[in-house]
């Protein structure tokens, strides 16, 4: 092989390595920040399958900025996903009292309530 032809041989390499090496780096870089989801978690004891959860999912939609109630009946809980955390904490544990399944507790971001709160 002539000397001209070795240059271009690794030429050509060296521009495939980098090709392949600028798409590592690039998929290398972090992930853009997600946003914060804000959940409150109602723990219920009676709650055992959609005949309770049901009704108590209904109340609890009801309440503005609440987005999705997704039950849990192995731990019998109620995951409350609202658009922020300015929710009603009481107004949580209320439409669980109307919905005939008394709650035993609610934990936010501010806290853990475990009898109704005062907001």
């Amino acid at each position: 092989m002539s000397n001209f032809a070795n240059r271009r041989l690794c030429l050509i390499g060296a521009a495939a390595m980098l090709v392949f090496a600028s798409g590592l780096v690039s998929a290398q870089q972090p992930a853009p920040p997600q946003e914060q989801i804000y959940t409150a978690i109602l723990k219920v004891p009676s709650m055992c399958c959609g005949k309770e959860s049901g009704p108590a999912i209904a109340e609890i939609s009801k309440i503005p900025g609440v987005v999705k109630v997704v039950p849990d009946y192995k731990t019998r809980t109620l995951t409350i996903m609202p658009t922020s955390n300015a929710i009603s904490h009481r107004a949580i544990w209320e439409a669980a009292e109307r919905a005939k399944v008394p709650p035993t507790e609610l934990a936010t971001l501010v806290g853990v309530y475990k009898s109704k709160p005062q907001r």
